[in-house]
């Protein structure tokens, strides 16, 4: 059975998000607008056993993200 799960986190550069993952391989980071949480990247990352080790990964693909906007 998959359970769903989110965080709401801030990033290294203020903003709030939320990333929703769907228990299994598959993530969505996510940004308030006009009151609703909206899809702006997905990805997937498979052999993931804990929801610690899917916060870190998604955690590390916003700083990766966040980090090419500098760039």
């Amino acid at each position: 059975m998959e359970i769903t799960k989110y965080w709401e986190v801030e990033t290294n550069n203020g903003d709030y998000i939320r990333v929703h993952w769907n228990g299994s391989a598959t993530f969505n980071l996510q940004t308030p607008i006009g009151g609703q949480w909206v899809d702006y990247h997905c990805f997937t990352c498979y052999g993931l056993d804990t929801e610690q080790e899917a916060i870190e990964h998604a955690m590390d693909t916003i700083n990766e993200l966040e980090a090419d906007e500098i760039d």
